[in-house]
């Protein structure tokens, strides 16, 4: 899981904080000399994201991040002091894929954090999220942030309110029995596992993350991001992502994709002084998360994915010699 980042020349910005106040988005703009040309929902509830550019067609210079109601603020502010952090924290090569904070506007009475954006894109080979090489390049990004973020070690506690909540919603069910029972086996067999502490991005999917030519370029909405958090959560949470509707068959260990995303996770987890053999358990536990986020929003199509995956669970995945 060697790194494989490639850091590039910082983007020049065209305008800065004014003394460390807050300026209005409009005055911004005019400042900058950009529009608004896209809007797009935040990873952080509450949030969402807008594109400045100088057109449509343009490449986009900027990305504000707007609480839409007064509960996320603090969602804004958290990012921004993140990024402030990571800057000191991180190292110079996952510094290089980081947005920058420009400036503190307001859109209104909300309050709001421009960065800057995606560089344009370089010249190289756009290889697909299930391509060995393009998570190769994001697993030794997620190594050299795990490297240069690390803290004290403290016990795993990866899926453990999410299978709560849903044994408590679920409790019952003979649909969903299989499942629960998977998710609880594997959240007993991990919650006695310590880790070090590290930032975590908490979002991390393809469409945060740019690979570009066998190398990550940028990594950008880092708004339910931590600075001291379980990096299992952006491993498994990525994998699951990336999987989407295959999770079953990777779950199952079937398939060149499912391959190619389980030795993602078991490199991971080697790196993590993890048992590589617990793959399966991050796995059910990740999407368990993400199973829980859904309900949130009404959405029920990522327990039943849950659910098949674990009807798909190979006969021997709870024996404790698969963890060696």
């Amino acid at each position: 899981m060697a790194s494989r980042i490639r850091a590039g020349p910082a983007d020049e910005v065209k305008a800065r904080p004014r003394g460390g106040g807050v300026e209005r988005l409009d005055e911004f703009l005019a400042a900058a000399q950009v529009s608004v040309v896209d809007v797009t929902r935040g990873a952080a509830a509450g949030t969402r994201r807008l594109r400045l550019g100088g057109s449509t067609s343009g490449p986009v210079s900027y990305v504000v991040a707007v609480a839409d109601r007064p509960d996320a603020a603090t969602a804004i502010a958290t990012e921004a002091r993140l990024l402030a952090e990571l800057g000191q924290r991180a190292s110079p090569s996952v510094l290089a894929t980081l947005p920058r904070v420009v400036a503190r506007v307001s859109v209104g009475d909300r309050p709001a954090v421009v960065m800057t954006a995606l560089p344009q894109a370089r010249p190289g080979r756009p290889l697909a999220p299930l391509d060995h090489a393009y998570l190769d390049a994001v697993g030794g990004w997620l190594e050299a942030l795990w490297a240069s973020t690390a803290g004290l070690p403290e016990p795993v506690g990866l899926g453990r309110e999410a299978a709560d909540q849903l044994l408590a919603r679920y409790c019952g069910s003979r649909q969903l029995a299989v499942a629960l029972g998977a998710v609880h086996r594997a959240r007993l067999r991990v919650e006695g596992l310590r880790l070090r502490r590290t930032a975590v991005h908490g979002c991390l999917c393809p469409s945060h993350v740019q690979v570009r030519d066998g190398a990550v370029t940028w990594v950008d909405d880092w708004g339910l991001a931590v600075a001291s958090g379980e990096p299992l959560r952006d491993l498994g949470g990525f994998a699951v992502r990336i999987a989407g509707h295959r999770l079953p068959e990777l779950v199952a260990d079937r398939t060149g994709p499912a391959h190619a995303v389980r030795d993602f996770v078991r490199t991971g987890l080697d790196v993590l002084e993890v048992p590589a053999g617990r793959w399966r358990d991050v796995l059910l536990l990740a999407q368990a998360e993400r199973a829980v986020s859904a309900l949130e929003y009404g959405r029920t199509d990522q327990v039943e994915r849950l659910a098949t995956a674990a009807d798909g669970l190979p006969p021997d995945s709870d024996d404790p010699e698969a963890a060696r």
